[in-house]
């Protein structure tokens, strides 16, 4: 876990490591160097950031560096560091295991939220257990100076085969420093079925409440703090803004967070209207619709009622910034009256933790080049915030979404 409160320039003089040609498709994706940004020193870092949870090998250092043993027998370290940049900029974390090389890495560092004071921790885990950032959530409980770190998977019964209601929930205890593992059944009506898990959220509250998140379908529940309760909460998720089912990756176009005492969840479709030629027969794509809902975070245990929230159409929304205008150039054609957000290529949307109005989403113009654009919307007022060059660090788009994190503590799995 790294504090990433003071950012100062790069202090290692070891030189950056280059992509290499001629190695596994895997490896070079790691080999590829990290977009580090150059930030203006005079404002204070941000209390959240934007971050790739996909991190970068590299050697280089500056203040945020923290370290801890890999293993007691070899007494190898491994380093991470975090690279923030004030959004909508998307900040990066590298690691480094000093005298190992690249290709003994398994896969991409991984991230996710966490808070605790300056440190890394390596938590070990059992030979029968893989985590997977989708699966495991870390709670923080501040009163007990203690976290949890819980993994929820299909309770397989033989040769894959599982029972839709049944999940085996493996739990950490910082406290004890030991894992325990039990059968979890799944409160829900009989046509529960969850397609896969996608995000976790860390709820909080009297009971440490954490979700698992199906972004097609709803969320799994689970009160950390009731020991002898061996059962889930299922929440379907809000109707959907169009009633055709969601295909393809759902965090392309949906996410949800736990902010200001609400669980809220984003969804955005295309916005179809009827072609103005009388002899055609089919909708036309004009832009992006969006909205939030928000469930109050201590109504879980109770209810499961959605509130409205905003709404929004990307071509109400304009570019009235030239800078802005420069930076998205891909926004203007044809006769459009005006520049607006209407040809944006979206994808990817993350909520803001420090304003609950604001929507950052990835503008990818052309796909066949891995180069995007981040933008931040204001739903409410149906303004452009900023706009801001992803980092163009050349990873393929399919290793370089990002993803929201809060405050400045975060885990890395490596």
């Amino acid at each position: 876990m790294v504090d990433v409160s003071v950012i100062n320039p790069p202090s290692s003089a070891s030189p950056e490591i280059k992509p290499q040609m001629g190695v596994h498709p895997k490896l070079r994706q790691l080999l590829i160097p990290p977009p580090i940004h150059v930030e203006d020193p005079e404002p204070p870092p941000s209390e959240w950031i934007l971050l790739d949870p996909y991190g970068y090998l590299s050697d280089r250092t500056n203040a945020t560096t923290a370290g801890c043993r890999r293993s007691r027998r070899s007494g190898r370290r491994i380093l991470v560091t975090f690279w923030a940049a004030t959004p909508p900029r998307v900040s990066c974390f590298t690691a480094h295991c000093p005298g190992l090389e690249p290709s003994a890495f398994g896969d991409i560092p991984k991230a996710g939220a966490e808070n605790r004071p300056p440190s890394l921790k390596r938590v070990r885990t059992p030979p029968d257990l893989e985590l997977y950032g989708n699966d495991a959530v870390l709670l923080r409980c501040r009163d007990r100076d203690m976290f949890f770190l819980a993994n929820l998977c299909r309770a397989f019964i033989v040769d894959f085969k599982y029972d839709k209601n049944q999940f085996l929930l493996h739990l950490y205890s910082s406290r004890t420093g030991g894992w325990s593992t039990r059968l979890m059944n799944v409160e829900a009506p009989q046509d529960f079925n969850l397609f896969s898990l996608n995000k976790t959220i860390a709820i909080g509250g009297e009971l440490s409440s954490v979700g698992w998140v199906d972004l097609r379908r709803g969320i799994l529940i689970r009160d950390l703090l009731l020991d002898n309760h061996h059962s889930l909460r299922y929440i379907p998720l809000p109707p959907p803004l169009v009633p055709e089912p969601l295909r393809g990756y759902p965090m392309y176009v949906r996410n949800i967070i736990v902010l200001q005492g609400y669980i809220k969840y984003f969804e955005m479709h295309k916005n179809f209207r009827p072609c103005s030629d009388p002899e055609c027969t089919v909708t036309v794509a004009v832009g992006w619709v969006a909205a939030t809902k928000k469930m109050k975070a201590s109504n879980v245990a109770t209810e499961s009622s959605w509130e409205e929230d905003c709404t929004i159409k990307f071509d109400e929304v304009p570019v009235d910034s030239p800078a802005y205008a420069e930076m998205l150039p891909d926004l203007q054609r044809g006769q459009d009256a005006e520049l607006t957000l209407k040809r944006v290529h979206a994808g990817y949307p993350a909520l803001s933790l420090h304003d609950g109005d604001v929507v950052y989403i990835m503008h990818m113009p052309d796909h066949g080049v891995n180069k995007a654009s981040v933008v931040a919307v204001d739903m409410r007022s149906k303004t452009l915030k900023g706009a801001a060059d992803f980092g163009g660090s050349g990873r393929p788009h399919l290793h370089s979404k990002w993803d929201l994190q809060t405050s400045r503590h975060y885990l890395v799995h490596v």
